[in-house]
């Protein structure tokens, strides 16, 4: 039934420990040697279908590029889709006049636009934020590779890398037929966790200073609510209230959400969040995703008790976490907190965003915004904003008015590797830079940054040495109107 509550099973104790392995024995078995079957060859390999891999992709197959795409899933758009994370932000310059991003990212929209599936939140229907249906956004991702003349390998899984000193040579996949190479002249990593590059043993970094990462949150959409529904800033105070009666601990908030494109009484929450999750490790990640089901149980449960919410029920849960944060490269040059805040002007500039650094703390309730205008907002779990200054200024002196940062692209190429590049929220930027470029808006620039540079690349070139003036030439004649 529609306003049925789900309860939480009292037969489930935590912290979770009983339903994950034990930890790893230190024994070794040797794995006979075996030769990979070499399934693909081609320019352009790209590792993870998600919006930063649909547009690498779709740039180099466009450039001329024998082009593959490797997606362990069975569809495109990875957090826009699997995820459902809805919110796809601005196009515009601070001054929401400027229009600083174009090309790919801009492209996506509008098929969606076009499928009646994305709306923009201003008030002129151009210039904010868009909401999109997740669903909808698969056939859009679909379309854009397809139409590029981009090769597909859905439900495979990366595995290895074979390196030559500074040169992946080939990419060992698994999947349901077994275990093969892929051998390409490039390959661009957009696997989030910056996968190939790890794999190929070059250098990363991980999470914060402290190594610890974002916190992760799952989605989910709810049916039902009520025109006059207490507003999510009050339901994250309300549920912060009281313990979680899984375990006993506070709610560990953030909260926010977007009603449905179609139907306003429809509601996607990104609101189950985990702490202490370190989303590239495998047991992380499965006790991640089994606490966020078990809190968002609960959250349906406190929810139906909050005006206007109480005749709410689950439609759908997404198919995995949103990941915020675990490895990024070390690259040739380093994106850093000043760089996005100070809107440092690079002669490489590739990306430009107005997003804030955003950082979810990783191990208690909270997140921490700081804006391009020197403001910063900090929200407790019980939902106060307090506000400030990162900047140091008074409270009230004049806000600042940087238009937007840029990214270098330098930021994009592995220090350790010739012809790998990087794509997605594993790009070079210190803890603060990526919690600003880590979003959908800014992957997707990345992404059609590096198909653009491996397109241009010369046979045995490496990547550092891009001719990088040609690069954004060629961003700019593709529709970004880098500044």
């Amino acid at each position: 039934m529609a306003s049925e509550v789900i309860p939480f099973s009292r037969e489930v104790q935590f912290p979770l420990k009983g339903c994950l392995p034990d930890p790893p024995s230190g024994r070794t078995i040797a794995e006979p040697a075996r030769q990979a079957p070499v399934i693909a060859e081609c320019d352009v390999a790209v590792f993870g279908g998600g919006p930063a891999g649909v547009c690498a992709a779709a740039a180099a197959a466009r450039a001329g590029k024998r082009t593959l795409l490797v997606e362990r899933y069975g569809c495109l758009g990875g957090v826009s889709t699997v995820a459902w994370v809805n919110m796809i932000h601005t196009l515009y310059g601070t001054d929401r006049k400027t229009k600083i991003i174009g090309g790919l990212p801009e492209e996506f929209l509008r098929r969606l636009q076009r499928m009646g599936a994305a709306k923009n939140r201003a008030a002129d229907g151009e210039t904010g934020d868009w909401v999109i249906c997740s669903e909808t956004a698969k056939f859009a991702w679909d379309d854009i590779a397809v139409a590029s003349g981009v090769r597909l390998m859905f439900h495979t899984w990366l595995a290895g890398a074979v390196r030559d000193r500074r040169r992946v040579t080939a990419a060992l996949v698994e999947s349901k037929s077994g275990r093969g190479a892929i051998v390409a002249n490039t390959y661009i990593d957009c696997t989030g966790d910056a996968d190939l590059v790890r794999r190929a043993g070059a250098a990363t970094t991980l999470g914060n200073p402290d190594g610890k990462c974002q916190a992760p949150t799952l989605v989910f959409r709810v049916g039902g609510r009520g025109e006059k529904a207490l507003a999510l800033g009050q339901v994250q105070a309300e549920l912060f209230k009281t313990t979680m009666d899984y375990n006993g601990e506070r709610y560990p908030c953030y909260l926010w959400g977007n009603a449905g494109i179609w139907n306003p009484a429809e509601q996607m929450m990104a609101a189950a969040r985990v702490l202490n999750v370190n989303a590239a490790e495998q047991g992380d990640l499965t006790r991640g995703e089994l606490e966020a089901r078990y809190q968002l149980r609960w959250i349906l449960g406190r929810l139906k008790t909050l005006p206007g919410w109480e005749k709410t029920y689950l439609l759908d849960v997404a198919a995995g976490l949103g990941v915020r944060e675990t490895h990024r490269i070390v690259p040739e040059q380093l994106l850093k907190r000043e760089d996005v805040l100070h809107g440092t002007i690079f002669g490489d500039t590739i990306a430009q965003g107005t997003y804030p650094v955003d950082i979810h703390a990783p191990d208690a309730p909270g997140i921490v915004f700081q804006h391009l205008d020197g403001t910063s907002v900090t929200v407790g779990g019980d939902a106060r904003h307090t506000r400030g200054r990162w900047d140091g200024e008074p409270p009230d002196a004049p806000k600042r008015t940087t238009l937007c940062w840029r990214v270098p692209y330098g930021a994009l190429v592995p220090k350790d590797l010739d012809n790998v590049l990087a794509a997605g929220r594993c790009i070079g930027a210190d803890h603060a830079a990526a919690g600003a470029v880590r979003v959908m808006i800014n992957c997707m620039q990345f992404g059609q940054a590096a198909g653009t540079a491996a397109a241009l690349l010369a046979p045995g070139a490496a990547a550092r040495d891009a001719d990088r003036p040609a690069l954004r030439a060629a961003l700019r004649a593709a529709g970004a109107p880098l500044l």
